[in-house]
């Protein structure tokens, strides 16, 4: 470089935005990432050893991939080159590469490739670097703020080791400003600031975890605020509210981050929060969102999260829809809101969901049988002859237009798909059902059982309130093995099935729940389901998850107190919210003596604590359960003592609307093994 091309990027170095001047150019200067440059973690021992695998770092904006990039230049005698998918081709491409090969075979020097922004690239341009990263002519470094999985091509990606960077934290934003405001060289140290906290406080909280917003920011407020008497500039909260005006909302309608707000909105109105369901909404219609998707999802939430509880909610979200089509937006965004709000507050119920898919599983299974004469339409002469329509029962004829016939196949006869909940409207359907077909109902429920099923009514107490609860007894002459005892009684193993959330059937009156239950009183273990407080009539008031586990405490208290109970063997099972609670009572109470999860909504902390349980447990969960996150669930898997203990249902939702039996069959079979109990073929 002569002294001209020197003078040149010395100007250009000082010019450049704060952000750029201020990237860090070794890694005891950085900021953030510990889990990558930490001590001893895997980019700085790469870094220090000077050996750097082919690498893709995946992070939001200004979270610090382009600067490890650089400190990786500066801290390696490989040769680097540098490209933007923005504004490179293939052509470049091609030439870094033979200039690679020429260099490796003249010097045996390594060339390391930075392709910034790698996501643009398409998939023949990431091709192009394919073999040459695979033998080694360049190590490839690509960055990106895209999901990989998506973005980068499978073969490629499955040659680079995937590198996640954080979003800077507001201690980390913090940090990197008050840098800038005492470095002198490159910073702002030469200017006399005083950045009042207010100030401080605004900027860290609108830089969105990005520092090159903070810091791009940073410096405008200061350029722009004119110095006082005594030279010194002060950048009071007004300056830098108006130097960062409004922040750019960060939201990209293709990628995953649409995926991931379109789930946050339809979780916070599943959970009854219309404050979160507005700002998830606006999240997605300011960032850009097309409202007629949104008002797509809202349709469906109400056929499946609301449903029958309150048919209401479907010609509210369909008005919402036809609202956003007539007047368009910004106006229809207050349609849309509308129905949000009334979707987030309205009664829940997946009863309806729940049926549907059993149909499908049914259709799917079982036989499809033909229609039954009497309900076929006789439109000649010869099909009335072969008796169609004869013996049907026109209902308006009878009183309260109802006649009880025959209207499922002989196969199915009896059997129930719908099984309204307890929420909202579903109260007088449940009534009403009830009333017209209880007794064929329920003989249709016998006939599919092997067994009878005994339950009685509970009350369970818990401190100062009393819980509600439904207890299911085998029947004594099914008894076998450990169970049967010489004086001809019976000690019952025992299992709590606890789900504590209030929207779906209530608690014990959820689907799930009640199936397991039983299920395992049919194979002779005794079972009890309750509702937690705060639901039904159980006292209280539903507690957010502390009080649950006094709830599940209380119901296991019922069983060692229960003189026919086998105090020896006592489970717990959770289903989906359960697993909260129950998890953290089973390692607690070393009278339980296995557990069984499923579809368990368990934090990050919650999967890790799992592993300390050392007594024997089982964990479900479905392939498509929209409550797991299955790549992290498969590194829980892969660090489990026992991975047998931990089984996926290819298929399964949350609700195991196909897969219920499968699952519940794993559960019998799990308790029955570890309480000596003989599982009949017919379970």
């Amino acid at each position: 470089m002569d002294m001209f091309e020197q003078k040149s990027e010395d100007q250009k170095k000082k010019e450049a935005p704060l952000a750029a001047r201020m990237r860090p150019s070794s890694l005891h200067v950085f900021v953030g990432q510990e889990h990558l440059v930490g001590k001893g973690h895997v980019l700085r021992t790469a870094i220090e050893s000077g050996r750097i695998p082919s690498i893709i770092l995946w992070g939001p904006p200004g979270s610090g991939k382009t600067t490890l990039a650089s400190i990786i230049a500066n801290s390696t005698d490989s040769h680097f080159s540098a490209v933007s998918a923005v504004s490179a081709g293939v052509a470049d491409l091609r030439r870094i590469i033979e200039e690679a090969r020429e260099r490796r075979g003249l010097y045996q020097r390594r060339t390391i490739l930075f392709i910034d922004e790698i996501h643009r690239f398409n998939k023949a341009q990431q091709d192009t670097v394919l073999p040459y990263v695979e033998d080694g002519t360049v190590t490839l470094i690509g960055a990106t703020t895209e999901n990989p999985s998506f973005e980068v091509i499978a073969p490629l990606l499955s040659r680079c080791q995937l590198l996640t960077l954080n979003p800077l934290g507001e201690d980390e934003i913090r940090i990197i400003v008050l840098r800038a405001l005492k470095d002198r060289l490159n910073g702002l140290g030469h200017i006399d600031v005083e950045l009042e906290d207010e100030a401080m406080l605004h900027l860290v909280m609108m830089s969105d975890h990005d520092a090159r917003i903070a810091l791009n920011a940073l410096e405008l407020a200061v350029m722009t605020t004119p110095p006082d008497a005594d030279g010194k500039r002060t950048i009071t909260l007004q300056v830098v509210e108006d130097a960062v005006q409004q922040r750019a909302l960060v939201y990209d309608k293709s990628g995953e981050q649409h995926y991931d707000i379109i789930s946050a909105l339809h979780k916070s109105m599943r959970g009854s929060d219309p404050d979160a369901s507005l700002y998830w909404l606006g999240r997605m219609l300011e960032g850009g969102e097309g409202p007629l998707y949104v008002a797509r999802r809202l349709v469906r939430f109400a056929s499946e999260d609301v449903g029958m509880a309150d048919p209401q909610a479907l010609v509210v979200a369909m008005a919402a829809q036809q609202a956003v089509h007539f007047i368009g937006m910004p106006e229809g965004s207050l349609a849309l809101a509308e129905a949000v709000v009334y979707l987030a507050t309205a009664p829940k119920s997946n009863s309806l969901y729940r049926a549907y898919g059993a149909v499908q599983a049914q259709i799917q299974q079982g036989p499809n049988d033909p229609v039954p004469l009497h309900l076929r339409n006789a439109v000649t002469s010869l099909m009335r002859e072969v008796g169609y329509g004869k013996g049907y029962k026109y209902a308006h004829d009878h009183p309260e237009h109802f006649v009880k016939q025959q209207n499922l196949p002989d196969s199915l006869q009896g059997k129930r798909f719908y099984t309204p909940g307890d929420q909202g409207y579903e109260k007088e359907v449940a009534a009403r059902l009830k009333e017209w077909w209880a007794e064929v109902k329920e003989q249709g429920q016998e006939n599919e059982r092997s067994e009878k099923v005994k339950s009685i009514h509970v009350e369970i107490p818990c401190g100062d309130i009393t819980l509600e609860g439904e207890w299911h007894l085998p029947e004594r002459e099914n008894l076998s093995g450990r169970q049967a005892l010489s004086s001809g009684q019976a000690l019952f193993p025992a299992v709590v099935v606890c789900h504590p959330h209030s929207l779906y059937g209530g608690n014990m009156y959820n689907g799930v729940v009640v199936t397991i239950c039983e299920a395992l009183s049919r194979q002779g273990i005794a079972a009890l389901r309750f509702n937690f407080r705060g639901v039904g009539s159980s006292g209280g008031q539903f507690g957010g998850g502390v009080n649950e586990r006094k709830d599940v405490r209380a119901a296991l208290e019922f069983l060692f107190s229960a003189a026919d109970v086998d105090q020896e063997r006592i489970g717990l099972a959770g289903y989906s919210f359960g697993g909260g609670v129950a998890l953290p009572v089973a390692l607690e109470e070393e009278r339980v003596a296995c557990l069984t999860l499923v579809s368990p909504a368990l934090t990050d902390n919650g999967w890790v604590e799992l592993e300390k349980l050392t007594r024997p447990k089982l964990i479900i969960v479905g392939g498509i359960d929209s409550v797991i996150q299955m790549d992290h669930f498969q590194q829980y898997l892969k660090a489990a003592r026992h991975p047998t203990e931990y089984h996926v249902v290819p298929g399964a939702d949350h609700f195991w609307s196909a897969h219920e039996d499968e699952m519940v069959g794993e559960v019998v079979a799990f308790f029955a093994a570890r309480f000596a109990v003989n599982v009949s073929e017919e379970s």
